[in-house]
């Protein structure tokens, strides 16, 4: 991006890196990412990495194999069976999501590169305010999402399990309560060393889910909020180019042109990095969004609040992730647009000739904004979103 003669520079730029990627940073070093996005990890953090992401593969691989067996085997009950299908789904939701961050992991680093560049080159104070303002944005975004999910899930882990009604087996004796089904045909779950290990596994296995979960949450958040600040500083150089025209018309208008074509460029990357991701998380909350509501209506005939309760949490917990994905979504679209229109309300006719006709192409630019999508089926607004909401309502 072209630079004007500004003396201030951002001397704390490491610094708001630091505090722009604090919840990506926690989320993605659990799961083992973070040194295939971020290229300044030491080589100890690299080979705990490697450590955590063999770990997470394992306890996720240790829930998918029982959970297959038990909803496909003959010998389940059709009830048990459905009971599972939901909880198997989310495991395969979250394994692919986990996939999708490993092979896209070379387009999260070159957005993290550009973000960090972004953060090191602004040149004006107020700019600078407008990036923060933006990443506290995204962090509201992220923490509503961290809240909603571990609240849902260790509710399902822990409370679920103890507080409901007890199951029985067919000798009526008192089954050892866990959070996922099918694990007793595979191990003894009598043998209480054996029950423990059973049950931390799980919860370590739930843990690792929610961690995927949100660390796709936070990743769309940050990139989506910190190229709306980005948008802001281009129109903020927009209207103000009227008050400079008499200082370097043609240098100024290089810089909006750039940087602005760097903020479409750093768009379409966001939506190579959750176009897939998006797609398996919108289809994947479907189906367990459905079976929610199936779970809550069996236990309401079952008069078992806490499951209701349960289910009812992680329901609005899904509905949430598909409404944030179409939120940040629609919030850049909305923003992309904006430049359009601020293009137009400046006095361009005070502008030289030539000056103002390269607004034009800025105008003609964002009369096609840039759409995250979901594998390039569905665009992520709040117009799909009340799509989706009314297929609910008429189905019910």
């Amino acid at each position: 991006m072209a630079k004007l003669n500004i003396s201030w520079s951002n001397v704390n730029c490491e610094r708001d890196i630091l505090n722009t990627l604090i919840w990506n940073r926690w989320i993605l070093r659990v799961l083992g990412i973070w040194p295939l996005v971020y290229p300044d990890t030491s080589t100890i953090e690299k080979i705990l990495a490697s450590i955590s992401f063999a770990f997470c593969w394992s306890v996720l691989s240790f829930l998918l194999i029982p959970l297959t067996i038990f909803t496909f085997s003959k010998h389940s009950a059709t009830y048990d069976r459905v009971k599972m299908l939901g909880p198997l789904v989310y495991v395969c939701i979250s394994m692919l999501n986990y996939l999708f961050l490993v092979i896209r992991h070379k387009n999260i680093r070159q957005c993290i590169r550009v973000l960090s560049t972004d953060w090191r080159v602004v040149q004006q104070e107020d700019h600078r305010k407008i990036m923060i303002r933006n990443a506290a944005k995204g962090h509201v975004l992220s923490k509503f999402c961290i809240v909603f999910m571990y609240c849902g899930g260790l509710s399902y882990h822990t409370l679920m399990p103890f507080l409901s009604h007890a199951p029985t087996d067919e000798q009526n004796g008192t089954v050892r309560p866990l959070p996922w089904k099918g694990f007793d045909s595979i191990f003894d779950l009598h043998f209480m060393p054996v029950y423990i290990f059973v049950f931390c596994a799980q919860c370590c296995s739930g843990i690792v889910m929610f961690n995927i979960t949100t660390g796709v949450c936070c990743l769309a958040a940050m990139f989506v909020a910190h190229a709306c600040g980005q948008i802001e500083i281009v129109m903020d150089h927009i209207e103000n180019f009227i008050k400079s025209v008499q200082k370097s018309p043609k240098q100024r208008m290089a810089v909006i042109i750039k940087h602005h074509v760097q903020i479409l460029r750093f768009s379409i990357s966001i939506d190579s990095i959750l176009r897939e991701i998006c797609l398996v998380e919108i289809v994947g909350s479907t189906i367990c969004i459905c079976t929610l509501e199936y779970y809550c209506m069996t236990e309401w005939n079952n008069n078992d609040s806490i499951a209701i309760l349960t289910y009812l949490f992680l329901l609005v917990s899904f509905v949430f992730n598909i409404f944030m994905f179409c939120y940040i979504g629609e919030q850049l679209t909305e923003q992309c647009s904006k430049i359009g229109y601020s293009s137009y309300e400046i006095e361009w006719y005070r502008l030289p000739g030539k000056i103002a006709l390269d607004l034009t192409l800025i105008i003609s630019i964002s009369h096609r904004p840039i759409k995250i999508t979901a594998g390039k089926l569905i665009n992520l607004s709040f117009s799909s979103f009340g799509n989706v909401s009314t297929i609910y309502l008429f189905r019910k």
